[in-house]
């Protein structure tokens, strides 16, 4: 099989937003200039996308949390400065690889997987924006989250294997200085070992005097400490974040057309749906008499309800749903969501059922609702009575639908039938 055929589910959730944002971006696609070939699903329209140039922003946005991952070293060669390069300051690691970092996963946690809003930088990306493009984003930022804190510890295990390194602290804000221990063991949260309060006051400035004491030179107990703190409030958070990202990420690609305007049109211009999968009916044996017949009411529904290839929209009860007038998909998207809620089905008086038809009343049985068909009747008397409850009681027996059904005349039309 060539690499372009290869279904979406097989592909990287990048490698999968990369042909998606080819088909947004692509000049031929804005200028309605894309080649007449047909496909037959999701997965082989993003395919198709591989004749479209690639994004060369895209590329550069792969590869930021390496610039993470240098930065992390960066920002940890920059705190051993005291004394003699090899001293590490407490309180500006704290900030730089605590502070900072959680405040950052808490952001993408609450404003971005939780309000839908992405990082500040989506826009050198591509100027379109949906939940999936969100959600990319979001990821790259907590990938380059962990590889930035990942990156500093790994240094700093690096230069006490390799030299000797002590950890101080000071500060001329006097409020802060005597609550140190009292943040110590609030970041600990009574889960971790914190460092004795001797190693806390010690490492005061290293005593300015006498820092080769032995407490300031026990840098093991700091180092753990500091390791294990970062590992309970940054990367365990992130970690899990980043997991349920990914999750959401996968989920929202397949259903992308549902969540980009533009993508939708895109893919409903070369999607050929499949004739034998629900617009037409299997073969079946005449129904001379289906034996039903069906009451007649004055007027249709006033509460809202699902409408099915009506054209006198605007007659319809105010918050109806039409149906049948874009994808599959998407009608079948719209039925599971209001299954429960709305009960009725208006549907046009020329409307010929078909499988498509059959199948949302089935999926809306299946998701706890009771589908109530109300067919509208365009005039005549009981003849087109007889004609019409002839038809739609043959598609419900041909479908196995057991379902109530009423026929109603078409709103402004003045005619009862008896």
């Amino acid at each position: 099989m060539a690499a372009n055929d290869h279904p979406a589910r097989k592909r990287s959730s990048t490698a999968q937003l990369s042909l998606g944002l080819r088909w947004l971006e692509s000049d031929a696609v804005l200028k309605d200039k894309t080649p007449n070939v047909r496909v037959a699903s999701w997965p082989e329209f993003l395919a198709k996308a591989e004749q479209f140039p690639s994004s060369g922003r895209l590329r550069l946005a792969r590869l930021w949390p390496l610039l993470a991952l240098i930065n992390g070293v960066l920002a940890m060669t920059g705190l051993m400065i005291w004394p003699e390069r090899s001293g590490v300051h407490l309180l500006l690691f704290l900030m730089a690889f605590l502070g900072l970092p959680v405040v950052m996963w808490l952001w993408v946690a609450i404003a971005g997987l939780g309000a839908g809003r992405a990082p500040w930088w989506r826009w050198l990306v591509t100027r379109y924006d949906d939940p999936v493009i969100t959600l990319w984003c979001l990821r790259q930022s907590l990938i380059s989250h962990l590889l930035f804190v990942l990156s500093g510890l790994a240094w700093l295990w690096v230069m006490l294997a390799t030299r000797q390194i002590i950890f101080y602290w000071g500060t001329s804000i006097e409020a802060v200085s005597q609550r140190v221990e009292t943040l110590v063991q609030l970041i600990s949260a009574g889960v971790l070992q914190a460092p004795s309060k001797e190693a806390i006051v010690a490492a005061e400035a290293g005593f300015i005097t006498g820092w080769r004491s032995a407490l300031l030179g026990d840098s093991l107990e700091w180092a753990q400490w500091l390791t294990q703190a970062l590992g309970l409030w940054v990367l365990l958070p992130v970690a899990l974040l980043l997991v349920f990202c990914q999750i959401r990420l996968r989920w929202s690609l397949a259903r992308w057309p549902l969540l980009n305007h533009r993508l939708r049109q895109c893919y409903e211009q070369q999607h050929s749906p499949d004739p034998h999968y629900r617009a037409l009916q299997p073969e079946q044996p005449v129904i001379e008499d289906p034996g039903r017949s069906f009451r007649v009411r004055g007027e249709i529904p006033r509460e809202p309800a699902f409408t099915w290839q009506w054209t006198d929209a605007e007659n319809a009860p105010p918050g109806s749903i039409a149906l049948g007038r874009h994808g599959f998909a998407e009608d079948e998207a719209l039925v599971m969501q209001h299954a429960v809620e709305y009960r009725y089905w208006i549907i046009g008086a020329d409307t010929v059922p078909t499988g498509d038809l059959a199948d949302l009343l089935a999926i809306h049985r299946r998701q706890g609702g009771d589908p109530h068909l109300v067919v509208l009747l365009s005039g005549g008397g009981k003849d087109q009575v007889d004609v019409v409850s002839h038809t739609w009681g043959a598609f419900l027996a041909r479908n196995n639908l057991a379902l109530a059904l009423e026929l109603a005349c078409a709103p402004g039309d003045n005619q009862r039938h008896g």
